[in-house]
């Protein structure tokens, strides 16, 4: 694989198991079980939005690089991998507008501010337009309307 793919790749990677951890933290503070396609949306728009911390980078960027090398994980490390579990059940056939939660903690108010502002967003890089993109099909996928 082409170096530069292979370092786009792994970012990207980051990026959505960022995203992922974040969708988790709205879903356990709106009550939820598992994540519902919403959380999963609000968490991908979060992470495009709000850039994240350098520990923030640091942990999603060795779980990239940990999937894109598999050969070099550790069972120690398979042991700490994360299963996010997605909520589909909740399909409807009709388009609807996502729903956020009421909590006033830090990351749900800073998702629900990157929800509002989310219509008026233009990408400023090829990855930005690429988690762009994966915002865009999820919801196409899901019905839901931002």
């Amino acid at each position: 694989m082409e170096e530069a793919a292979y370092q786009l790749i792994t970012v990207y990677l980051g990026q959505i198991d960022s995203a992922m951890k974040i969708s988790e933290v709205l879903s356990e503070h709106n009550g939820d079980d598992s994540i519902s396609p919403d959380n999963l949306i609000i968490g991908l728009i979060y992470r495009l939005m709000v850039a994240m911390t350098e520990d923030e980078m640091k942990s999603s960027m060795s779980v990239a690089k940990k999937i894109m090398n598999p050969e070099e994980s550790s069972e120690e490390d398979e042991e700490e991998e994360e299963d996010f579990e997605i909520d589909t059940t909740k399909e409807t056939s009709l388009s609807r507008r996502i729903k956020s939660n009421n909590c006033n903690c830090d990351i749900c108010s800073k998702a629900r501010v990157c929800l509002l502002n989310y219509p008026t967003y233009e990408s400023s890089d090829i990855l930005a337009d690429k988690f762009h993109n994966s915002i865009k099909h999820a919801c196409y996928e899901h019905k839901l309307i931002i």
